[in-house]
């Protein structure tokens, strides 16, 4: 059972307001392009703190930024003084007070008089990096994405594929699916997954790029296409393949790829169309792309 209040309602309504709003391939892909620094929020939390303030590198709570960073948040922006009473400025100008959701559990008494547990959610407010005092000074890239660092993503492109393919083709036998590269004729095709068989198919006869290119396309469709994702509801290909090359553009800006000449055209030609169907897309990209950054982490780890 969850509980949500008026403010939080409107809250959400205004980032189902935002979304629907995406109206060109800029004003997306500088979306999908931010949330990676923030891949262990949620879909909502990132969208908070990109409408709030998109040029955000890595937020904190004030307690947080003392307790693990040793940095204050500053009371002025302007003078950078730590505290009101040490702002000279003619009008202080604060920090950004950047709102998230936090979840609270809760128990209730059902109709049949069980103890339930229930959820509901409260505004919490965060600080970005650039309104905080480091004390002493800490490197923003010692810390950038929350302390997430795989040691692959700024590889070169001509030692990328002895790397990465290794990788990804084991992330995709760790889920019980096959990997085979066969030889395509088709030029607009790279490959497919069919859950029924358990198998991702490549394109052999192309590029190495490519190759990485659909695996993360293919990986893409393997874990948020699934009967068990999907459920009983149909869903039509264009959205099912737009999500796929979405997640695989996220997950290969990450790695250091820059997939956008092939990617953003296309993915951002759905939302002009249905706003139900973008709005749920974006939590699913969201979902799957920080889910395949989280199984690259644990592949490397193991290495």
């Amino acid at each position: 059972m969850n509980k949500t209040n008026t403010k939080t309602k409107e809250t959400i309504e205004k980032i189902h307001n935002r979304v629907k709003n995406f109206v060109n391939d800029t004003d997306y892909k500088n979306y999908l392009l931010f949330i990676k620094k923030f891949r262990n929020r949620s879909f909502f939390n990132q969208m908070l703190i990109y409408m709030t303030k998109e040029s955000s590198l890595l937020v904190q709570g004030y307690k947080q930024w003392i307790d693990k960073f040793n940095r204050i948040p500053v009371a002025c922006i302007d003078c950078r003084a730590l505290s009101n009473k040490d702002c000279e400025c003619e009008e202080r100008i604060a920090p950004v007070r950047i709102p998230q959701f936090a979840p609270i559990t809760y128990k209730y008494e059902d109709k049949q008089g069980e103890e339930q547990q229930g959820i509901w959610f409260k505004t919490v407010f965060v600080f970005d990096i650039s309104d905080t005092e480091a004390i002493p000074d800490l490197p923003v890239k010692e810390i950038y994405n929350e302390g997430f660092d795989l040691g692959i993503k700024t590889l070169d492109v001509e030692v990328q594929f002895e790397i990465l393919e290794p990788l990804l083709k084991k992330m995709i036998t760790d889920n019980e699916f096959t990997l085979e590269y066969q030889e395509i004729t088709k030029p607009s095709l790279g490959g497919w997954t069919d859950h029924l068989k358990k198998e991702i198919v490549v394109k052999d006869n192309t590029t190495e790029a490519d190759k990485i290119h659909t695996l993360l396309h293919e990986i893409g469709h393997m874990f948020a296409h699934s009967k068990e994702e999907l459920g009983s509801k149909r869903r039509f290909t264009p959205r099912i393949e737009t999500e796929a090359e979405t997640i695989a553009f996220v997950v290969a800006d990450f790695l250091g790829i820059d997939t956008s000449p092939y990617s953003v055209g296309y993915i951002t030609s759905w939302s002009k169309g249905d706003e139900e169907i973008l709005t749920s897309s974006v939590e699913t990209i969201s979902k799957i792309s920080n889910k395949m950054i989280d199984e690259l982490e644990r592949l490397e780890n193991e290495k």
